[in-house]
């Protein structure tokens, strides 16, 4: 459940050394964004002003920083209102500062030089490039007023009654591709299966990309009833009245396919891909304690926030309408003031209660806390494959496969399988700090393990 990462850059104000007077040029990678910067630094050693912008901004304005300063030749400086700092060395012989920028808890190295430098590539080998062994189609798909706009993917060259899969999104709008960080995992997926018998439907969320409706007040049993218009836009051509057609859901996603399957016999089979085998209420709890601890936060601060979500969880059950509007603030309001220094620091009491209110407090937040995966699972009769990586921080892989091994049906059981794998994090990806800031350095978008399970199981189970 991954939101997305918006980097700002702006001004300071300073007291430095003439040695680092000048125009200083930087690039680097972050949050699978390739950025440049230039920092202006003007003055006399003891009284300086600097300025930084991103050259190849299409207004390129220049802003002042807070603060900066150098001793010992250690380079600091400060922009407070985008939550940036920098602190880095300056190297007198070579004339360069190396050091690393933090923003709002993400950090990245960074090293200026008096030369300018070419904005650096964001790989991603595994994207798919033309010409594509298969055909594409464009195709829309309607939920009353709501139209899905998606593509199919089509194997060439195989039997009549080829498995078809969708695919649901998790958290957040995402667009077909399901892009996140600069990796398209969903175009990664449909090209492999594709490629090896299997068609694929991906569209983008309601709301988003060329797809019609709100996402922002669409709940859980809507983003089902959406999963269902493709399951049956696709059961109702012609072409297809043989295959069999099953749901790949990643997070969230999986509960979306676990409602539409408890309501649509088209579906065959369900793929759920790091997704929730417990409750909304349990996984969103515990990633905001295993969240912020891994990414470096103390354990005051995780246990604090992990705290928030516990209270807040506990109105979103017992409270609706403006009544539960009311006790929240209130309640985020006695938390912000125990809140620990370090977070006060990089939040003002109103972003604290507007990040919360804005999430939780709607019907897809009451819905999301309330969903528990047995409740539905129990009435499911399908085969299921459950994958998950061992190093996931945002749907925990132990607790949520326990979960599903728990619950299966009579019907599921000796045709579903759970797959638990080394060294993956919630994306699938390999990853080295497992944090969420790194998603968007690796290179890989797709771990080729899982889309081989992913392939065997389907083929198995569709003989």
């Amino acid at each position: 459940m991954v939101r997305k990462f918006i980097l700002f850059f702006v001004l300071f104000p300073t007291v430095l050394s003439a040695q680092v007077e000048g125009l200083w040029h930087t690039s680097f990678t972050v949050l699978g964004m390739s950025k440049q910067l230039d920092l202006n630094i003007e003055g006399n050693q003891r009284v300086l002003s600097a300025k930084f912008w991103e050259p190849d901004a299409n207004s390129a304005r220049k802003i002042a920083l807070d603060t900066i300063y150098l001793q010992n030749d250690t380079l600091r400086f400060n922009w407070s209102a985008g939550r940036l700092s920098f602190v880095g060395i300056h190297y007198k012989e070579g004339d360069s500062i190396s050091g690393k920028f933090e923003q709002s808890g993400i950090r990245w190295t960074s090293n200026f030089t008096r030369t300018i430098q070419v904005k650096k590539e964001i790989l991603r080998p595994q994207e798919p490039k033309a010409p594509f062994d298969y055909s594409i189609e464009e195709i829309n798909c309607f939920n009353g007023e709501v139209v899905l706009a998606g593509t199919l993917t089509l194997p060439k060259n195989t039997t009549n009654n080829f498995p078809i899969v969708v695919l649901a999104s998790g958290s957040g709008p995402q667009n077909r591709d399901c892009e996140i960080l600069g990796h398209k995992s969903f175009w990664v997926i449909a090209d492999y299966l594709a490629k090896n018998g299997v068609g694929c439907l991906r569209f983008d969320d309601r709301g988003f990309g060329e797809s019609t409706g709100n996402y922002s007040r669409a709940t859980l049993t809507d983003f089902g009833n959406d999963l269902n218009s493709c399951v049956n836009t696709l059961q109702a051509d012609l072409r297809f009245k043989a295959n069999p057609i099953g749901i790949i859901g990643h997070s969230e996603g999986g509960m979306h396919a676990l409602i539409a399957a408890n309501k649509n016999k088209h579906i065959s089979f369900l793929i759920e891909l790091a997704s929730v085998g417990t409750s909304g209420e349990d996984v969103l709890i515990q990633q905001q304690y295993i969240v912020p601890k891994k990414s470096g936060a103390s354990e005051k601060l995780a246990l604090w926030n992990k705290g928030v979500y516990e209270g807040a969880c506990i109105i979103l059950r017992r409270y609706k309408g403006n009544k539960r509007t009311k006790k929240l603030d209130a309640f985020l309001n006695n938390q912000y003031e125990v809140a620990p220094m370090e977070f006060k620091e990089s939040s003002s009491l109103l972003n604290f209660k507007l990040s919360i209110q804005l999430l939780l407090n709607n019907d897809w937040g009451s819905q999301f806390v309330q969903f528990e995966t047995k409740h539905y699972l129990k009435k499911v009769k399908l085969p299921i494959l459950v994958i998950n990586g061992v190093e996931d921080i945002q749907v925990p892989a132990k607790q949520s496969q326990e979960g599903f091994l728990n619950n299966f049906s009579n019907g599921s059981k000796t045709q579903s399988k759970i797959i638990l794998i080394d060294s993956l994090n919630h994306l699938f990806q390999k990853c080295n700090r497992c944090t969420v800031d790194e998603y968007g350095e690796l290179e890989e978008t797709f771990s080729e393990k899982v889309l081989q399970e992913m392939l065997l199981w389907i083929n198995n189970i569709c003989e």
